[in-house]
């Protein structure tokens, strides 16, 4: 009997148990939701749910915006319109410059976000290192690829990345002085603002690391500057790469067709569309002219017999 009793208790007490247990959880989710900054606890009526958390907006880093503010004044702005004039060998002096390429979410895909804070802090150090007797000045360049897509194009520049220059005078450059180039890649994730800080000749001439670029989409010793072309194939390929693929494929296939068809033209003997010669038009002989009887000449006949 005793143990019949026991089977019949036996959901009540898990019941109270699982009540129990509920309320516990309930007791301990509370507490931690006290430590959250910014979260509101409380139960709710009707489901006994707790009342949604209400996130405290985070003021933004004062030290990020005073870094912008100082690398807005201090950066040379570098576009399509200027970057020939800004880069070009000057009359008096050498100049070193550092130009950092970054992009948005169409150039970058949205990764250039860290590497454009570090580079905002490393500004400042930029500008404030001291410049040995007879170094040249240090110019500090920015290059949105962004907004100006046709330039990087130009350029087959990837984001982000530093192009150091070493600019000679220019009476050293009409005597054929080259303008060395270093182009330094950045990691998205793991630069530092010492890893820029270093590159330019007043620190620790770091660019060195790097090899010299030398090849013909150099924007001052290429051949593409050279020849004057490396604008206009920067918007070729701009416009080559914004091109719907559907237009691409179109021409393609015209074009093929008319190879083919030329091809088998030729194969067979059939001479070209531009060099076909009319066939000449049969000459016809003309008809000989009837034979006409004279006249009289059968009444005559019949007067003989």
């Amino acid at each position: 009997m005793h143990f019949a009793s026991l089977l019949l208790l036996l959901p009540l007490l898990v019941q109270a148990d699982q009540v129990a247990l509920k309320d516990k959880a309930a007791s301990w989710f509370d507490k931690a939701k006290s430590f959250i900054p910014g979260a509101i606890g409380g139960s709710g009526g009707g489901g006994g749910g707790g009342a949604p958390s209400v996130s405290v907006p985070v003021p933004p880093n004062p030290l990020a915006s005073s870094a912008a503010k100082v690398a807005e004044n201090k950066v040379e702005k570098i576009n399509i319109r200027n970057w020939q004039r800004k880069l070009s060998p000057k009359p008096d002096t050498e100049e070193e410059w550092m130009v950092y390429l970054t992009g948005g979410n169409k150039t970058c895909f949205g990764r250039c976000g860290p590497v454009d804070a570090v580079w905002n802090e490393s500004v400042a150090l930029l500008a404030a290192l001291p410049q040995p007797a007879g170094s040249p000045p240090l110019i500090l360049g920015l290059l949105d690829c962004e907004k100006d897509e046709v330039l990087c194009t130009a350029w087959a520049s990837g984001v982000p990345v530093i192009y150091h220059f070493l600019l000679p005078k220019q009476s050293a450059a009409s005597a054929g002085a080259k303008t060395p180039l270093h182009i330094i890649p950045l990691n998205t994730s793991t630069t530092t603002v010492a890893d820029i800080t270093s590159l330019p000749r007043a620190s620790k001439s770091r660019y060195q690391e790097y090899p010299e670029y030398t090849g013909v989409l150099h924007p001052i010793d290429g051949l593409l500057a050279k020849t004057g072309v490396l604008q206009p194939f920067g918007y070729f390929m701009w416009a080559l790469g914004t091109m719907p693929s559907w237009m691409m494929m179109l021409g393609i296939s015209f074009i093929s067709r008319q190879i083919m068809s030329r091809r088998m033209g030729a194969g067979r003997g059939v001479p070209a569309a531009g060099n076909a010669q009319q066939p000449a038009a049969p000459r016809v002989a003309p008809a000989a002219p009837a034979a006409q009887p004279k006249a009289g000449g059968g009444g005559s006949a019949r007067k003989r017999k």
